[in-house]
C-alpha cells in the first residue's frame, strides 16, 4: 500500500513538473514570437532606408545574396510588403539578376 502511495506520489510531481514545464516552453514561445517581430519591424525600416550605394556596398562585402534576402522575405513577407518591394526596386538598380531571381522565388512581387 505504501509504494502506491509513493507511486502516486511520485506521478503527480512528475505531472506538476511537465506542466512547468509546458508553461515555460509557452513562455519562452511568446517572448520569441515579439522578439522576432520586433526584429522584422527594424528589418522593414532598415530596407527601406536602404539607398542604391548601401545596397552595392552590401553586395560587394557579401553581405547581401539570395540566401540572405530569400531568408528576410520569408520573414517580411506580406505584412511588410511595401518595405520588400521598396528594397526590391533600389535591388533592380543594383542586381537586376539577383531582384530577377528574387521575383521569380517570390511571384507576388512581380513587377507589373
Amino acid at each position: 500500500m505504501e509504494d502506491c502511495g509513493k507511486r502516486s506520489a511520485d506521478n503527480s510531481n512528475e505531472s506538476e513538473q511537465q506542466e512547468t514545464g509546458r508553461a515555460d516552453l509557452k513562455e519562452e514561445d511568446f517572448h520569441l514570437k515579439i522578439l522576432k517581430d520586433i526584429c522584422c519591424e527594424l528589418l522593414s525600416n532598415m530596407l527601406q532606408e536602404l539607398t542604391k550605394e548601401n545596397t552595392l556596398e552590401g553586395l560587394h562585402q557579401g553581405h547581401l545574396n539570395e540566401q540572405t534576402c530569400s531568408c528576410a522575405f520569408q520573414n517580411l513577407l506580406p505584412l511588410y510588403f511595401a518595405s520588400v518591394e521598396s528594397f526590391l526596386e533600389v535591388l533592380r538598380e543594383a542586381d537586376q539578376t539577383l531582384a530577377e531571381n528574387l521575383e521569380k522565388r517570390f511571384p507576388s512581387l512581380k513587377a507589373p
